[in-house]
């Protein structure tokens, strides 16, 4: 008979606290169709062409950038490599960051705030963000496990999910400088970069042209995920639209981002530790 770990034992945990959370929350919200009673409003007056500018902006610059920086850095070892290009994508995020919050700051009705910075309550926010997030980790897990099981039926039994890009990075190469940089990048600046530009900009522009909540959050989910890894599709539309919930619900930015941030913590915690 196989041991059981002490993971295992959390796992399994965790697995049924979540499942009893998000049944109950089915049940109390009439499998959602109650889930915005109540719910914050953020009034905007959000032009297209900031919305467009901002994704299309980001995903160009970005690409320009790893290619150039590929191109000129190519005759350095891949770890120099990917410290000067992460580096790059780290400015890049910041700037967009600071434009987003200057175009917030001039468009919401008020302000960042409007957008969904607020100074108070952000204990609660933590608090609630946590709780979506076990509510919906055992459907990400469960979405994972899914498509291993596909793959491994139609591949074969060598099979392997095809891992997230900084994730490789900072399992592969053990310089310090460059594990550092991207342990900032994939836990804290990409999440709440991503988290601005999909939820704070994308989803309050769909809301505010008179798409329901619901919608908002599919169309925005759906754009979010597809700009990851194809594999990991299912369990990152699953993760969004629990993100995207959480931000049409409070009408605060701070759930959703701290949200990611567990989700991108615990996975390269995991990562790291096995």
């Amino acid at each position: 008979m196989p041991e059981i770990s002490l993971n295992d034992i959390l796992i399994l945990f965790f697995c049924f606290l979540g499942v009893a959370s998000f049944l109950y929350w089915l049940f109390r919200t009439g499998f959602g169709k109650t889930a915005f009673d109540g719910s914050a409003v953020r009034p905007n007056c959000l032009p297209f062409y900031t919305v467009l500018t901002v994704l299309f902006g980001w995903l160009g610059i970005t690409l320009l950038t790893s290619d150039f920086i590929t191109k000129a850095t190519s005759q350095m070892p891949e770890w120099r490599q990917n410290l000067i290009l992460y580096s790059a994508l780290v400015t890049i995020e910041i700037i967009i960051i600071v434009f987003v919050l200057g175009s917030a700051k001039r468009f919401f009705d008020d302000g960042l705030r409007g957008l969904g910075f607020r100074k108070t309550g952000i204990i609660s926010d933590f608090v609630s963000g946590l709780a979506i997030f076990i509510a919906v980790w055992p459907l990400v897990l469960g979405a994972l496990y899914i498509v291993i099981a596909v793959g491994k039926l139609i591949v074969g039994p060598d099979f392997q999910m095809e891992q997230n890009e900084g994730l490789t990075v900072i399992l592969q190469y053990e310089q310090w400088s460059l594990r550092i940089l991207m342990i900032f990048f994939a836990t804290i600046l990409t999440p709440i970069f991503e988290e601005i530009i999909f939820r704070g900009l994308l989803q309050s522009y769909l809301r505010g042209i008179g798409l329901s909540s619901w919608q908002t959050i599919f169309i925005a989910s759906v754009i979010f995920s597809l700009l990851h890894p194809l594999m990991h599709f299912p369990a990152l539309i699953i993760l969004s639209i629990a993100m995207g919930y959480a931000y049409e619900k409070s009408g605060s930015l701070l759930r959703p981002i701290f949200i990611h941030l567990l989700f991108n913590g615990s996975t390269i915690a995991f990562a790291l530790l096995n």
